[in-house]
């Protein structure tokens, strides 16, 4: 702002009064106070910054943390102001449970015939709240710095009207009687519904908000249900908190907002997410996803989390672009993001997978195996007296053998390798073939970029799509190569105790099947 005014200042035209006249207010009010960085950051948190948890352990400790962002600024005790109270701005409720926008009210209103024009009612005292906030707001950065405890409960309690006419309209939807009011507290206590309609009615009245940012639950919808319930998402079959968080900041964004969350990789693979990518790329301008495995380096130090940033501007139909599935070391996070590359899903998408690839060659080749023109197969298709055997959890590479690696527990005789699967087939040529292409590169880069990188199913192999029978030139090859690479395998593997079984400890092999000269460990 000082660059701009002092920019007009030095013009050859008479400085206007007029002209950036909102600039010299602000500048006028920042010089009353003697910290200035204090100050801004005062108003940006008054004004600017919104948050939900439904942990209130949560909640004090963000105050905390912005409080103590605040007073780190403060050189000389007699710079000290108040500090903000935003008890308004960060708050503790359910994300998911309660009405985030008009529609949602007015629909839950006007489904009930809204003879007393209560939606009208409704939105007059969201308005008479939304004027007390801006004074709230307006008293602690521009009308004297502090607010009394009278202005604030007379703030609450005018809020706490509105909720409690949102919560019975709410709990009908649940068929809970408000007049019981046992089994109607019991229910608030539960549920805890947050209202963004009410709670931030200015900002949703004026479109939603800018930007968007979180690290939602990662918690299967089923182990929840128990204590409290959804309603009207369309990602509900998803079966996971981030998902409906992720439905649920849609909602409540600007058209053209940024919205940037950070959720598990099975966003971009798993059969049950379609419901939720569709929405996404079909409400998106431009989205990013960036793909990040769990070993060598986790995101997360300490979480067992495959994970996926989700980067979204907010439009019409747009532009969709995607990081391979990118494995990195602790000691390269410093440049983690900045080396990341992207290339365009549009073209590559498939029914319940947003193909993880960077570069145009990956992508090219990604396309030419889908658009091969060999046949998909079904798992259905997996029957037969000849068997393979293979490592249902990928890693580095997929190991499949002719055979079954040992395996004994230390604790249960009878229990059997969780991890390896089997695989049936209906003659010994299809044995081999399918070893040999699980055990190729081909594969591995197949269903790395198609799957979350981390199961195997009958599904993903049988999704590779192969012209059989494979001619018998290609397939005596295949006989050589079999041959070789489980006499490989069994000529690197020791056996060792780990955890709680004796097993098969393989080391990664060259083309050649000879052993790495610096060899890393995989446990079968």
């Amino acid at each position: 702002m000082e660059i701009f005014l002092g920019e007009l200042e030095h013009t050859r035209e008479k400085p206007r009064t007029e002209r950036f006249r909102d600039f010299r207010k602000v500048l006028e009010d920042i010089d009353r106070h003697p910290n200035r960085r204090y100050f801004i950051l005062k108003s940006i948190i008054i004004n600017n910054l919104y948050g939900v948890d439904i942990m209130e352990e949560a909640i004090e400790i963000c105050k905390l943390r912005l409080f103590l962002k605040m007073v780190a600024q403060i050189e000389d005790v007699r710079q000290i102001e108040p500090l903000p109270d935003i008890d308004f701005n960060i708050q503790a409720g359910n994300t998911l449970v309660g009405y985030a926008t008009y529609d949602e009210v007015k629909k839950a209103i006007t489904g009930k015939f809204d003879f007393d024009n209560i939606m009208e009612s409704i939105q007059e005292k969201a308005e008479t709240v939304e004027h007390l906030f801006e004074q709230f707001r307006l008293q602690q950065t521009e009308l004297g710095g502090d607010v009394t405890p009278d202005d604030k409960q007379v703030l609450r309690n005018k809020l706490q009207v509105l909720e409690d006419e949102l919560n019975r309209y709410l709990a009908g939807e649940y068929r809970v009687d408000p007049k019981k009011r046992t089994a109607y507290q019991n229910w608030l206590s539960l549920h805890k519904p947050f209202h963004w309609f009410i709670e931030f009615y200015g900002l949703l009245k004026d479109g939603g908000f800018d930007v968007i940012i979180g690290n939602p639950p990662y918690v299967e919808y089923s182990k929840v249900k128990k204590d409290y319930t959804i309603k009207g998402y369309e990602t509900e079959s998803c079966g996971n908190l981030y998902t409906f968080v992720m439905e649920r900041s849609q909602s409540i964004q600007k058209v053209h907002s940024r919205l940037g969350l950070i959720v598990p990789i099975s966003l971009t693979a798993a059969q049950r997410m379609k419901p939720l990518q569709k929405k996404l790329l079909n409400e998106a301008d431009i989205i990013h996803f960036s793909n990040f495995a769990l070993r060598p380096a986790a995101l997360f130090p300490g979480v067992m989390q495959r994970l996926t940033i989700c980067l979204m501007c907010s439009g019409n139909i747009g532009s969709a672009y995607t990081t391979d599935y990118t494995t990195w070391y602790a000691d390269e996070r410093p440049e983690l993001f900045h080396l990341l590359k992207y290339t365009s899903l549009n073209g590559i998408v498939q029914e319940y997978s947003l193909p993880k690839v960077n570069t145009l060659v990956s992508r090219s080749s990604l396309l030419q195996i889908l658009d091969s023109g060999h046949d998909f197969h079904s798992s259905r298709d997996f029957r037969g007296n000849f068997t393979i055997f293979y490592h249902n959890a990928g890693g580095y590479w997929i190991k499949t053998f002719n055979f079954r690696p040992y395996y004994r527990s230390l604790t249960d005789p009878e229990k059997k390798h969780t991890t390896i699967s089997e695989l049936h087939l209906s003659s010994d040529d299809l044995a081999t073939t399918y070893l040999c292409i699980l055990n190729s590169s081909l594969f591995y880069f197949f269903w790395k970029s198609l799957t979350d990188a981390r199961h195997i199913y009958p599904s993903d192999i049988a999704m590779l799509p192969i012209s059989l029978p494979l001619p018998q030139q290609l397939l005596d090859k295949f006989y050589v190569l079999e041959e070789k690479l489980m006499n490989a395998y069994r000529q690197n593997s020791t056996r060792i105790i780990y955890g709680k079984a004796e097993v098969d400890q393989f080391l990664y092999c060259h083309r050649k099947f000879g052993p790495l000269s610096k060899p890393r460990l995989c446990y079968n």
